[in-house]
């Protein structure tokens, strides 16, 4: 079967193909690409379904009009007929439509999504591309992929903000562009996109903490050696240039840990950091994909229990995150002891951040730095000692122009800076945010800082793989659930950043 795919598929394609049609062409055109009817599942608040055909959208009254059935939580019908359902009254909506109305689409996963894919998707359909915005910055010489938003809100419930260095940016003027794209099979929903300027200190840069403190820092000091299991990776490490240190999983258990350790030579004295650049491998996305699998046809009741299940349910969704764990760093005191200093938890394999742990105030700075994190789940780009100055509020700036297609685009413009309203972008979706930064703008670090969540659109694929048992234990025992799908991790581990990128999603 493998081989006919091979042969029936051009494998130099390497991009995904989208459809979008006006509501009046939706039932017709739909079922031409999947053969299914068009419905909307409602879930409500209160536990309750609405299962609705031939619906449509009042978007001034704020409702959704249909005919269909009303469930209750056991999943039995207690009427059919006309419904009018308030959009405040809803957690989530579920549809294998692609809804032009903002409403709709901000609240609604797409389920058996059939979409031309390529041999890549085909062959390892967790290995797709998808992700969450995604931002791009001039180097000064090109675009760079600096930043990805809220990586980890993949729900309306889980909406959050995230900042993200802009290192590598090198604005020429006051005048700064920003690129936000959508580049994958989700659907993004923005609440906000703010740049955030921070005073450097003369010669030297800023450093964000986990927390979001920021830092002026000098004497950016590279360690002289650095060891890991498969012996020397200094070289991956000194520099911030994309050439990263990163190992293989486990065999048998998706969770083990390794160390990688660092030495230092003419450490500066003060308040110290340690500066990593990083990133995460596919690892974490191809878990998230296999839960969805789990979940298949009833991934919307699934989400809609992130709304409605209270902070226990939410914790629990934080399962295989909590288990699989960030970069730890300890360091060496004077006595030989290992003191923990802290631990980052940056979530994303698109675009590795900058971040800097405190280590503390000393006369004689650590010598020997650990870093534990497990195997085969994050990509090391740059590591360096820092000393750390004062620390800074950042200045915000909002963007004061959007341009969509070369074309100034008042709505999209007016949506980001009213914090009430989101900006709700479909794949395919690019925009050009504009910003005027500070009259002496070389003297400032710049971070993004971005606000929303993003919906899943299920792939027809994945819904093979349905398993409540399995789906369930990925948030009661996610130790178990590790250990149980390394060997068919470790089957596509080579190959998956590859295939990922590959598969990228595009408009015809």
């Amino acid at each position: 079967m493998l081989a006919l795919l091979f042969l029936g598929y051009n494998c130099s394609i390497q991009t995904q193909t989208r459809k979008v049609f006006t509501p009046a062409q939706f039932p017709q055109e739909i079922k031409s690409i999947d053969g299914k009817s068009p419905f909307l599942k409602a879930h409500t608040l209160s536990g309750w379904v609405y299962i609705l055909t031939d619906w449509n959208v009042d978007e001034a009254a704020k409702k959704v009009n249909g005919n269909g059935k009303l469930l209750n939580t056991d999943r039995e019908i207690v009427e059919s007929g006309e419904f009018s359902v308030p959009l405040d009254s809803v957690a989530l909506f579920e549809t294998n439509v692609v809804s032009t109305s903002p409403a709709i689409a901000s609240m609604a996963i797409i389920t058996a999504l059939s979409v031309a894919v390529t041999i890549f998707c085909i062959t390892n359909p967790k290995a797709c591309f998808g992700s969450c915005p995604t931002f791009y910055v001039s180097d000064g010489e090109r675009e760079l992929l600096q930043s990805e938003g809220f990586s980890a809100s993949v729900a309306p419930s889980l909406e959050a903000k995230d900042i993200d260095a802009l290192y590598r940016a090198r604005p020429a003027s006051r005048g700064f562009q920003v690129r936000m794209t959508n580049e994958a099979l989700e659907t993004h929903v923005l609440r906000f996109v703010n740049l955030l300027a921070v005073p450097k200190p003369e010669g030297g840069r800023v450093f964000a903490t986990a927390s979001w403190e920021f830092w002026q820092a000098e004497n950016i000091t590279a360690p002289k050696k650095c060891e890991a299991e498969e012996g020397d990776c200094l070289d991956q490490i000194l520099c911030f240039d994309g050439k990263e240190r990163f190992s293989q999983t486990d065999s048998n258990d998706l969770a083990t840990r390794e160390a990688v350790e660092l030495e230092f030579e003419n450490v500066p004295n003060g308040n110290l950091g340690l500066v990593i650049a990083a990133r995460q491998t596919f690892l974490s996305t191809y878990l998230f994909y296999q839960t969805l699998a789990y979940m298949g046809n009833s991934a919307g009741e699934w989400l809609t229990r992130l709304k409605t299940g209270g902070e226990i349910t939410k914790r629990g969704a934080q399962g295989i995150r909590n288990v699989l764990g960030g970069i730890e760093v300890s360091f060496q005191d004077e006595f030989g002891n290992w003191i923990s200093a802290g631990v980052i938890h940056e979530t994303g394999p698109l675009a590795a951040d900058v971040r800097v742990v405190t280590l503390g105030s000393f006369e004689k700075g650590p010598s020997r730095i650990r870093l534990r994190l497990t195997k085969g789940h994050w990509r090391l780009d740059w590591l360096a000692m820092v000393e750390l100055g004062n620390k800074i509020e950042p200045i915000q700036l909002k963007p004061s122009e959007v341009q969509r297609q070369g074309k100034i685009d008042e709505k999209a413009l007016s949506l980001l800076l009213d914090s009430s309203q989101v900006l709700v972008t479909l794949p395919g979706d690019e925009y050009d945010l504009h910003y005027q930064l500070p009259e002496d703008y070389k003297n400032y670090e710049l971070f993004l800082e971005s606000r929303g969540y993003y919906l899943e659109w299920m792939r027809e694929e994945w819904l093979k793989e349905e398993n409540a048992y399995l789906a369930a234990r990925m948030f009661t025992n996610p130790k178990a659930a590790l250990k149980d799908l390394a060997p068919e991790y470790k089957k596509i581990e080579a190959e998956i950043e590859e295939y990922f990128w590959k598969s990228k999603y595009a408009r015809p």
